[in-house]
């Protein structure tokens, strides 16, 4: 029997192969998936074929792409149909978030399954890889009860940002230059939307943060304006958490006046540390599961669009022409 994959062949061309439905080895999982999920970001580097710094390194396992057809995608919801002889914690017919590139089927360790509790719907769960970026990004910011956030983009990663925000009791201010993510961020609870290119808008901000600006500023908007956008609200010795990756570069000085006055730290967010870190993937994931579970992350206003398996070409070409309605996009495999 065969299944369907997605696979990216060269810049902006995607499309499904048909290959092989894999086996289960002795200590693996079997999981059929339900639904994925789209990251707007990385998923669109990689089906552009962009490199991330000026000496060509690829986003895709940070070397150079390889020629041929690469999957891309990371996350999933699905049942699992076969288990490996070795396997003693899964059974078959568990619901489990996996971290799988865009295809019918897919092997798993078992210790990179979650098993979602029946409380929790896929449509949900398929994005704790997303929700687990934004809940890395704050933890890195360190904020503490009560203090002000401004997050500079609202795409699903700064939304992402914005549920863990008022799970901690975060007083939050968001900025996009799309009316429709404002709207967005806005339902999802954000004290105050604006859109950065207004006139007074830095100064608007500060008010509204007590006339001292952002105790916490995460930029998640993936260029170096939003950079300086934080730079401008951030409080004198405050904080920056620089989540996405760029693909420019900035084009001012990031440590002259009037910045480096304000004591600003500035610290990048991008991956995780060593397993043994004491909040590396696995705690941080099972961290989110359980908070999505008990109903303390809200993010139904996130998603925005549900399509078939077969229209995911089709998704990546409007992302890739700017489309900025879609946020949270459900891919349904069945």
């Amino acid at each position: 029997m065969g299944m369907k994959r997605l696979v990216v062949t060269g810049p902006k061309q995607a499309s499904f192969e048909d290959v092989p439905i894999p086996s289960c080895p002795p200590d693996g999982l079997l999981v059929r998936a339900n639904v994925t999920t789209v990251s707007t970001g990385s998923e669109i580097r990689v089906f552009r074929w962009l490199p991330v710094d000026e000496d060509g390194e690829w986003i895709y396992g940070g070397v150079p792409f390889p020629k041929g057809a690469i999957e891309n995608g990371y996350s999933m919801v699905g049942e699992v149909i076969g288990k490996g002889c070795n396997v003693t914690h899964f059974s078959t017919g568990d619901r489990v978030f996996v971290g799988s590139t865009h295809k019918e089927y897919t092997v798993t360790s078992p210790s990179q399954a979650y098993k979602i509790p029946d409380s929790l719907s896929d449509e949900l769960a398929v994005f704790m890889n997303i929700l687990n970026v934004g809940q890395i990004g704050l933890r890195n910011g360190n904020p503490t009860l009560g203090e002000n956030v401004a997050i500079v983009g609202l795409g699903v990663i700064g939304l992402s940002t914005l549920a863990f925000c008022n799970a901690m009791g975060l007083r939050t201010v968001g900025l996009d230059l799309a009316q429709n993510r404002r709207e967005v961020a806005k339902k999802m609870g954000a004290q105050l939307v604006m859109d950065p290119t207004r006139d007074g808008v830095h100064a608007d901000i500060i008010q509204h943060f007590d006339g001292i600006g952002a105790d916490l500023v995460v930029e998640a908007a993936s260029n170096w304006r939003a950079v300086r956008t934080g730079l401008e609200l951030v409080r004198q010795d405050g904080r920056i958490v620089v989540v996405a990756r760029h693909v420019d570069v900035p084009d001012y000085n990031i440590y002259g006046h009037p910045y480096m006055n304000k004591r600003v730290t500035i610290r990048s967010s991008y991956g995780y540390g060593d397993e043994g870190d004491r909040w590396g993937l696995n705690r941080t994931l099972k961290l989110t599961l359980n908070m999505l579970a008990e109903g303390k992350l809200s993010i139904g206003a996130m998603i925005t669009h549900e399509f078939e398996w077969s229209e995911l070409p089709e998704v990546y070409s409007r992302l890739d022409k700017g489309d900025t309605d879609i946020l949270g996009a459900i891919i349904r495999w069945r």
